[in-house]
């Protein structure tokens, strides 16, 4: 069984090997949570990141399912946040 730390940490990983510079540079933990992909159980890790196209400093947020037997990446998906008014 993969813990929550380790599933941040593989998350980390997957982010930094897939997105690359200047995406995965200053990533934030933002959320952990728990989920189901298919038949197993995941870990759903939430990360923010700084979004290089927008000079303001706006971050894009993803969210990562990580297995929970194994530590697979199994997906990456965009996370919407709402804005407020």
């Amino acid at each position: 069984m993969v813990s929550i730390k380790e599933a941040v940490e593989r998350a980390i990983q997957f982010a930094n090997e897939v997105l690359e510079p200047p995406r995965s540079v200053n990533l934030r933990l933002e959320e952990t949570d728990v989920g189901e992909a298919g038949p197993q159980g995941v870990w759903l890790i939430t990360l923010s990141m700084r979004n290089p196209d927008n000079s303001y400093g706006d971050r894009d947020y993803k969210t990562f399912a990580v297995s929970k037997q194994t530590g697979e990446v199994l997906s990456m998906k965009i996370r919407e946040v709402a804005k407020a008014d």
